[in-house]
């Protein structure tokens, strides 16, 4: 299986062993995994973890909760260099989230349009993160066009962003967080996005999928969010697994 984004050393702040977890992955064969970027300072550390798993990839970017201040000097030269590495195949996560007050909106923005340019620049998808700010999203991405590819990573909800999203060539991707009772708006999404522009992903070590829900989330408690998201579309697990596997290899440009 496929896990389209999780985050390796957030993984590892929370105990657990990267080690351990890219050796059981190996072992069960799993498919593309992505290592999603959130902040600059770790992008050494993260590349170290590819020697345990010849299937892991890696995202650059930063996180709209951090803001500029916190930034190293030079970010910005400093991101573009990373995007460009060649283990590098996608930009962020990046984009708007107004659910916390991390960082402020000037901020947010100005890293998400700096990524936007780096992702156009390298010929590289983009990883939006949208939470409480799925209008504001919509006007930014409708204002733009998306050549090198992107993707509504952990999809928050709601047909008329999905909707948009598809309309620009984006895939969506469905974290554990479809499997909760009370997402009932992000199966309403789910209905509408065609098999290949799908992806589902564990945002690892948050939104574990029921039933771990509460708990630390890794790569391995995926098979949850494909059974769900399998009976929702109508087909069998071995087909979605086959088909989410072909659809982050061609977006990431693994074929």
């Amino acid at each position: 299986m496929t896990d389209s984004h999780f985050h390796i050393m957030e993984m590892k702040a929370k105990g657990m062993d990267p080690e351990i977890l890219f050796s059981i992955l190996k072992e069960h064969r799993a498919g593309t995994v992505l290592d999603a970027g959130v902040v600059v300072d770790d992008f050494q550390e993260r590349l170290k973890w590819r020697d345990f798993c010849d299937n892991l990839w890696f995202s650059a970017g930063i996180h709209p909760n951090i803001p500029v201040s916190e930034c190293p000097e030079g970010f910005e030269t400093i991101l573009e260099e990373q995007v460009a590495h060649p283990l590098v195949k996608a930009v962020g996560e990046t984009g708007l989230d107004f659910f916390r007050e991390h960082s402020g909106p000037d901020d947010q923005y100005r890293l998400l349009n700096l990524q936007y340019d780096l992702s156009k620049k390298a010929g590289k998808p983009l990883i939006f993160h949208i939470r409480n700010a799925a209008a504001e999203m919509e006007t930014w991405i409708s204002e733009r066009d998306f050549p090198q590819g992107a993707v509504l990573h952990c999809f928050p909800g709601g047909i008329s962003l999905a909707r948009l999203a598809l309309e620009k060539g984006f895939h969506i991707s469905f974290a554990g967080n479809v499997t909760f009772k009370n997402a009932q708006e992000i199966r309403e999404a789910l209905a509408v996005v065609p098999l290949d522009r799908l992806l589902l992903e564990t945002d690892a070590p948050y939104l574990a999928p029921h039933p771990k829900r509460g708990r630390t989330n890794h790569p391995g408690m995926i098979g949850w969010t494909y059974e769900l998201v399998a009976e929702e579309k109508g087909v069998s697990v071995e087909d979605l697994i086959i088909q989410a596997s072909g659809n982050l290899n061609r977006l990431l440009h693994l074929d």
